[in-house]
């Protein structure tokens, strides 16, 4: 018999080895692609999430704004003094807001913590499976 150096030829532990390096290497190169993949995912997630901030802080000092002109234009329309536009523009803001957080409190009052008929439906199956259980047994 011919004798080889080890590693070479067409074994079947070659075969294996080559597949098994293989399959590290495929390993390897998906867990960079993974990493690079997240990466990418966070890097836009920043943008967006700094996007976001910036436009709520100048869309808060614009608002800021408007009410400051509504304000003033309230004070030079009807001549209250200006102490009284800020309070009547101040009444407004509060009468809205607590309406909104008094819907919002019925409407989360009416949350279910638990999905009822999802829960339901799963009984129900369950049941159906244990009758169809029994029913082979028999």
């Amino acid at each position: 018999m011919q004798d080889r150096p080890r590693g070479t030829g067409f074994g079947l532990m070659n075969l294996v080895t080559g597949i098994l390096d293989d399959a590290k290497l495929l390993m390897r190169q998906e867990a960079q692609l993974l990493r690079d993949e997240v990466k990418l995912e966070l890097s836009k997630a920043g943008r967006a999430a700094s996007g976001f901030g910036i436009g709520a802080v100048l869309g808060a000092v614009g608002a800021l704004f408007l009410l400051l002109m509504l304000v003033h234009g309230l004070h030079e329309w009807t001549g209250l003094p200006l102490w009284g536009s800020y309070g009547v523009v101040g009444g407004m803001l509060a009468g809205v807001g607590l309406t909104l957080i008094l819907r919002a409190r019925s409407l989360a009052g009416t949350v279910h913590t638990t999905p009822r008929r999802s829960l339901h439906t799963m009984k129900e199956n369950v049941q159906w499976i244990k009758e169809r259980m029994t029913l082979k047994r028999i």
